[in-house]
């Protein structure tokens, strides 16, 4: 039996941690919570048995994931034992992660405690990215993503360097509440991981202290609600509700604006019907005397492409890009696998289509390919407009590129290489919505776009070293028996 006061304090641990999780991940986090969120779990665990441990940390993650049920279940249509999952799991993994934290405490380890927990996670979300058909959807770095200095680092780490900052200091904080190990252990971590923090804050405070050179371009993005029977409709319909968006075009698109940006899937045509589609933008392109990329589905026999489609100011179309990573169980389109890329007078520009946009070696690669520019159609569900282009945002800090977003349902937004939001608007249900800012096009290098995932690799490598370590024989603290 556990003694009432104890049993008092981990209630009050259970209901802190699953309260900060809750505020703080998430479709609209408050980023500062998560960084408090696992320290009460932390510190009770040393006191408690490994079920015990288990069941309250497990609980508390749960709760604080429930943020999320409504946006499973009624904006995404998920089924509740499916949705169930997708909240059990990393609750799940999240017990786990505090247990193997919890072993180290009972070695008297301070230092080794306070790493346990961030190669623990970040291993974990590396693993999953590389093998989940999201990516890195429901990855904890973007919940930092207010927080301008700190998401710097992701262009020397990519987003793997957010989830470790967030849990080192988690760790760090509740190991030296706990008072584990020798005085002179507690000293060195706390001196240790209070500088790292430091440099890493400094950093970004220096690279948004810096504008790398460029040219400017000026950018309008236009989008409009339609329900979901209008994209389902016939092609009479599509060809409609295209022409609306062409003489929407001509209309708002000012003076000077050298490409527009326009969603994604904006209608389905056939192929045959393609030509008619390209005349109807070649023209709006001429008379605006802009570039447009069009994004839209191309029908064929085989089940069609969803595309960007790019035409320059002289009416020509000069590129198509077919998305690569198309949402599993919604999109039946066919994959695409080429990036393309247009050499423009301020730069390479590239394309991808939304989702693509979650999945940081593409971005890598177009880095790698000299893109300086990033054209994004997409579509949200309006609930996860503002984390959806937040993600797609970091993708621009980790490579030194910019991006203009243009996502129907959601939000228009331009960003720069920092992850600054130049320009953003939302978007509206039956009406036409247009921004325009200037965004300064640079292809500039960075750490994490030319070393890749190294950081993720060595948060790997540092867990299966623990985890060996971890196998030796424990010693157990003192002054508080696990109840």
């Amino acid at each position: 039996m556990i003694h009432p006061s104890r049993l008092a304090v981990v209630i009050i641990a259970t209901v802190l941690t699953a309260v900060l999780a809750y505020f703080g991940t998430g479709l609209h986090p408050l980023w500062a919570l998560l960084w408090l969120a696992p320290i009460p779990i932390l510190f009770v665990a040393q006191g408690l048995r490994p079920l015990s441990v288990f069941f309250v940390s497990s609980l508390a993650w749960l709760i604080g994931e429930l943020s999320q049920w409504n946006y499973f279940t009624r904006i995404l249509g998920i089924p509740v034992p499916i949705a169930l999952l997708f909240l059990v799991i990393p609750a799940f993994l999240f017990s786990l992660g505090v247990l193997f934290t919890r072993s180290f405490f009972l070695r008297q380890s301070p230092i080794l405690a306070a790493l346990a927990f961030p190669v623990y996670w970040v291993g974990w979300e590396y693993l999953s990215a590389i093998s989940s058909p999201h990516s890195t959807f429901g990855n904890l770095g973007y919940s930092q993503m207010n927080c301008l200095p700190l998401i710097q680092i992701a262009s020397i780490t990519g987003i793997w360097g957010l989830s470790f900052l967030v849990f080192l200091f988690a760790s760090t904080t509740a190991v030296l509440l706990t008072g584990i190990g020798r005085p002179l252990s507690r000293r060195v971590l706390a001196f240790g991981t209070s500088a790292l923090l430091c440099a890493v804050f400094a950093f970004g405070e220096w690279r948004l202290a810096t504008r790398p050179d460029g040219q400017s371009v000026m950018v309008t993005l236009i989008a409009k609600d339609v329900p979901m029977s209008a994209y389902l409709g016939s092609e009479e319909q599509a060809i409609r509700l295209f022409a609306d968006y062409a003489n929407e075009i001509t209309r708002v698109t000012p003076v000077g604006t050298q490409v527009v940006v326009l969603p994604e899937k904006i209608g389905r045509v056939k192929e045959k019907t393609l030509p008619q589609i390209d005349a109807l933008f070649a023209a709006a392109a001429t008379a605006a005397r802009s570039a447009i990329d069009l994004g839209l589905v191309r029908l064929t026999p085989s089940g069609g492409y969803n595309s960007s489609r790019f035409y320059s100011a002289e009416g020509k179309v000069t590129a198509n890009y077919d998305k690569h990573h198309l949402l599993p169980g919604i999109e039946p389109e066919r994959p695409g696998h080429e990036r393309v890329t247009l050499d423009q007078a301020s730069g390479r520009w590239g394309f991808q289509v939304c989702k693509d946009m979650d999945f940081p070696q593409l971005s890598r690669e177009y880095a790698g390919d000299g893109a300086g520019f990033l054209l994004v159609p997409a579509w949200d569900f309006v609930a996860d407009g503002w984390l959806h282009a937040r993600m797609a945002a970091l993708r621009a800090v980790e490579n030194g590129f910019v991006l203009a977003r243009c996502a129907r349902n959601g939000l228009l937004t331009l960003v720069d290489n920092r992850g600054r939001i130049i320009a953003e608007k939302p978007t509206k249900s039956g009406q036409f919505v247009s921004l325009t800012g200037k965004l300064t096009v640079t292809n500039e290098k960075t750490f994490y776009g030319q070393a890749g995932d190294w950081f993720a690799w060595l948060c790997v490598a540092t867990f299966v070293i623990l985890l060996g370590y971890r196998l030796l024989p424990a010693r157990r603290p003192t002054g508080w028996e696990p109840a």
